[in-house]
């Protein structure tokens, strides 16, 4: 971009302009507390939302370029770059929702905005200012200098995502100016961006008294409402906040939002022209929060004006709402509750929320037999523990059963130190979901979730090897929630009382793991129950603790100390789910890592103690308030 504007700046002339404005403005006095900002009106916000796309002050100050511009710089790689210095979540350019507190990130889309600079003017190389239609010359646009009457060539709008050279200084409305311009003390941008208090290392400073025009210039300037409810008026480019009732200079700008809860009707742009607004002046209307809407259970579909979107950030009033249940979860079958959002912004009823939908597979897949490898959609619920012994590198110990987002159930003994005889600490563990490969950092997983341990919950009495593993059981439960997909979901656990607590032979299921060192991916093994006392009279000469039972497998497919924690699955033909029946604990008459040709002891999860079970109860009854 040619035209940049040199400058050449004396100490003289520096030192009566820091003069001049202490003697207009004062120093912003700290008000609020630790960890805290100071709004320009005064209102404490956290330090953490600023700059960060929402407005939180009532005077927008958190999210303007006086405020913000030195953020520019410092955004992540990956994170959106808001025109006016804040940084967003890099997804989020373009996604249709003002993200950003100036709509940057929506209104850099629109690309054809060049297309047509030049207007009516007679030169291709001109361009015709919007509301005064004066012609100046294209490269004078967005070079921080008003060249139109009206400002229409230094615009939020024409302006942002302008490319700039990368030793340019980039203005908070998008404009190019000579990265030397920079913190001279001459405000070169049309909004002053580049004197930025923080920018530049000043004093942050606040207006001590606003300026407006004398009486006898009033004729060509324009007032804005006193009474408007709700509404906010800002100058563009300036993005200096105007109070409601002041004048504003002819063929100025300013834009217009509604305080939070509250959504502008409308036009949100006028202009003053000769003493006249360029349209009528918007209402704000309260909206109903979309926040509410969200749940881990269900999504919406909100529909207005025959136009329905997948999710809504600020619902209008009118809008009527669909609620369904996510993959995973069930409950609403085809009858999905409708709501609607109301004028006083509430919805005429809450959000129902949906249930686990357990043991269910996403594919009408068969049984792989001889230890074949598996899509990850036919064992949604097996999860890969790793274990962290340098907190570097994570190598997998055992698998668990999904059986609630955030809960998983798996073996004892996968945590057990048998050092100290006690269970390890839950900074040494780390659960992956959704893996097919066993390698925790492989590459070809990009779907799968992993989520940190919070809590470990095994039996008090639980003693390893010692007492032949009884009480083999673990609950865990994670830092984050799984988010329930196609390959990941929660497998039926029903734990049954009495005579119904024993597992009887001869029941046809399967267990999955990675079965050896060797294997990379999944594989699943059909296997057969025998129960306690069948297996228990095939080997009189070993003890069997009572809450087991075994498994076999007849084929040429093997389970292996590595894949004990992982679920012993049935299908249930009466009820058409997976139901989780044992966990695989150790393989008690053979010496060797795989158990080829012998049996599998597995713990029957109706043996559960009433300590875990409660707490396992509790978790997921946590789980239950995210949906």
């Amino acid at each position: 971009m040619s035209g940049y504007k040199l400058n050449i700046v004396y100490f003289g002339i520096w030192s009566v302009l820091i003069k001049t404005l202490f003697v207009n403005e004062v120093i912003a006095q700290q008000r609020c507390g630790a960890f805290e900002w100071d709004c320009n009106n005064g209102q404490c916000i956290s330090e953490d939302a600023r700059c960060d796309g929402v407005v939180d002050c009532q005077d927008r100050s958190d999210e303007i370029a006086e405020n913000c511009i030195q953020s520019y710089s410092t955004c992540h790689a990956f994170a959106f770059k808001c025109a006016y210095g804040a940084c967003i979540t890099g997804g989020y350019r373009c996604n249709g929702r003002k993200d950003c507190a100036d709509n940057s990130d929506e209104l850099i889309c629109d690309t054809k905005k060049f297309d047509n600079l030049q207007g009516t003017c007679k030169s291709d190389n001109d361009f015709q200012c919007s509301q005064s239609k004066e012609c100046i010359s294209k490269y004078s646009i967005c070079d921080g200098a008003k060249d139109c009457s009206d400002g229409s060539d230094e615009t939020l709008e024409l302006c942002v995502g302008f490319d700039c050279p990368e030793i340019a200084f980039h203005c908070g409305y998008g404009a190019c100016i000579n990265g030397n311009a920079k913190c001279n003390g001459i405000k070169e941008c049309a909004d002053g961006s580049d004197e930025a208090w923080e920018l530049c290392g000043f004093p942050r400073l606040v207006d001590k008294v606003k300026e407006q025009p004398t009486e006898s210039s009033n004729d060509n300037n324009c007032q804005l409402p006193e009474n408007s409810p709700h509404l906010v008026a800002y100058l563009h480019p300036q993005n200096r906040t105007v109070s409601l009732g002041s004048w504003v200079k002819n063929y100025e700008t300013v834009h217009l939002e509604c305080s939070n809860g509250y959504r502008i009707l409308n036009d949100a742009s006028l202009n003053c022209q000769n003493g006249k607004w360029t349209g009528v002046f918007p209402t704000c209307a309260q909206y109903c929060d979309g926040n509410s809407l969200r749940g881990l259970s269900t999504f919406h579909v909100c529909i207005n004006n025959a136009m329905s979107a997948r999710q809504c950030q600020r619902v209008q009033p009118n809008t009527e709402v669909i609620i369904r249940c996510n993959i995973g979860y069930q409950g609403f079958g085809n009858n999905s509750p409708l709501m609607r959002c109301t004028s006083d912004g509430q919805f005429t009823a809450e959000r129902p929320t949906c249930d686990v939908e357990c043991g269910i597979l996403r594919r009408n897949t068969q049984l792989t037999t001889r230890g074949l490898p598996v899509e990850k959609s036919e064992v949604p619920w097996q999860v890969a523990i790793y274990q962290k012994p340098d907190k570097v590198n994570y190598k997998f110990i055992c698998g668990g059963s999904i059986i609630s987002p955030s809960v998983i159930v798996t073996a004892a003994h996968c945590f057990w130190d048998a050092v100290v005889e006690d269970k390890m600490h839950v900074d040494f563990f780390k659960v992956a979901a959704g893996k097919y490969y066993r390698d925790y950092d492989m590459t070809k997983d990009p779907t799968a979730q992993t989520a940190d341990v919070a809590e470990i919950v095994i039996p008090s009495s639980f003693s390893h090897d010692k007492d032949n593993f009884l009480g083999d059981i673990a609950v865990v439960k994670l830092k984050d929630h799984f988010v329930f997909n196609q390959n990941i979901s929660a497998v039926c656990l029903k734990i049954e009382a009495g005579a119904d607590r024993y597992i009887t032979s001869n029941q046809v299921g399967s267990v999955v793991g990675y079965a050896s060192a060797d294997n990379k991916v999944l594989q699943r093994v059909p296997m057969k129950s025998l129960s306690y006392h069948a297996c228990q009279s095939r080997h009189p000469q070993s003890s069997l603790a009572n809450d087991k039972f075994c498994l076999q497998n007849e084929g040429d497919a093997t389970v292996c100390r590595g894949d004990s924690g992982g679920g012993f699955v049935i299908y249930n033909l009466n009820t058409r789910r997976h139901e989780l029946l044992g966990i695989i604990s150790y393989t008690p008459f053979s010496n060797v890592e795989c158990a080829r040709d012998g049996f599998v002891t597995v713990t029957n999860v109706n043996y559960m103690s009433d300590v875990v079970m409660q707490k396992m109860l509790k978790f997921k009854q946590d789980d239950k308030a995210l949906f």
